[in-house]
């Protein structure tokens, strides 16, 4: 592998123009051959979005920011039109340093990394600071996305129309979900791991914690996120639900804590309307997901809705639950909620008062 260094292309610091074509330039060198990129430090502005390429590593100073200052997003892994399934842009490493949208001083609606349509990218010991509107990151059909030991801090919505917004979006390659570049084919993420994660406020003004940390807001009938493992992060203070996760192929959150969020995890079924259609467009109707183990936990305090809600539609149900050695406080008077759910092992949580459900079948619980 090729090692490079992005000083060695131009870019300088605090110019805009240097900066830009600087970090252009070294990421182009992976068209050629597989390199790696190192990034000293210091602070870099950026006006257009970066472009990472296949079998990239990109290695920044623990010092090292690179800053928007311009309306769009930071890096991508391509452009339009794009690819097909997972054959874009992949076996792709970013590792420290800072990623700062600088929505304190600019207020642009934008996301921070969008990746799609590609295999294996990995990013590590990586700060996302001070997002408008978007993502930090948009996770959008991949297969094998690994996100470990990274903070996500500072969040804003002057417009409060974006309650739906994820520091890490997990989704389908769909119209709606990814616009940036890539055939719109349905491509679900898959072999997920976010692990050892912060999320919460830079303390910057004007910024506050996210709305959700984890989650999906798309789907498509017959397709699934499948072996979704969230791991060990802290959630502190998020404004809606710190998990929201949609019909699966097994799903694990584990080891958490979630410290004053508005609400804990939720995992739907899908619906019927503008996510129940094939990728014909037809509408095939309400859908449901398998194997959620939601176990060793700790909800500090959950301000608002649901520490725990499972909930299907229209007698669809989700299937497979497991909650156990999870530590509840012992205020919230809603811990557990189930709403069209079978197969449901509830074991050994600590301070769970109380199991809220509705159409269940087969509850096997220690209360």
């Amino acid at each position: 592998m090729r090692k490079i260094n992005v000083i060695d292309y131009g870019a300088r610091g605090h110019h805009i123009l240097m900066d830009s074509i600087g970090f252009q330039r070294a990421l182009n060198q992976a068209k050629k051959t597989p390199v790696e990129i190192y990034v000293p430090a210091g602070t870099y502005y950026i006006a257009k979005e970066l472009v990472i390429y296949h079998h990239t590593t990109l290695i920044l100073h623990k010092d090292a920011v690179i800053r928007r200052m311009s309306n769009s997003a930071l890096l991508k892994n391509g452009r339009k039109p794009g690819y097909h399934g997972y054959d874009g842009n992949g076996y792709i490493t970013i590792k420290g340093g800072t990623f700062d949208q600088y929505g304190h001083v600019l207020n642009f609606n934008n996301t921070i990394m969008s990746l799609g349509h590609a295999k294996e990218i990995k990013i590590e010991d990586v700060t996302f600071k001070n997002v408008v509107g978007g993502h930090a990151i948009d996770a959008c059909g991949l297969d094998g996305f690994h996100v470990k030991n990274c903070r996500f801090l500072g969040f804003r919505d002057d417009s409060g129309k974006r309650q739906f917004s994820e520091a890490i979006q997990i989704d389908l390659q769909l119209k709606d979900s990814f616009p940036k570049f890539g055939y719109y084919d349905g491509t679900s993420t898959r072999n997920v791991i976010i692990e050892d994660c912060y999320f919460g406020n830079s303390g910057e003004p004007m910024m506050k914690a996210w709305n959700r940390a984890v989650g999906s807001h798309a789907s498509q009938y017959d397709i699934f996120y499948e072996n979704i493992f969230i791991e060990n992060n802290t959630f502190d203070g998020m404004n809606d639900y710190a998990v929201t996760l949609l019909k699966s192929k097994t799903v694990k959150v584990s080891g958490n804590q979630f410290i004053d969020c508005k609400g804990g995890i939720r995992y739907l079924a899908v619906n019927k309307g503008k996510y129940s259609t094939s990728l014909a467009g037809i509408d095939k109707g309400v859908q449901a997901g398998e194997t959620v183990i939601i176990a060793n936990n700790d909800f500090k305090s959950i301000r608002q809705e649901d520490v725990i809600l499972i909930k299907g539609y229209n007698g669809v149900k989700n299937e497979g639950i497991y909650v156990f050695n999870n530590t509840f406080n012992q205020q919230d008077t809603c811990a557990v909620r189930l709403i069209e759910a079978a197969d449901v092992y509830c074991h050994c949580n600590r301070h769970l008062n109380t199991i809220h459900q509705k159409h269940v079948d087969k509850l096997f619980s220690d209360l």
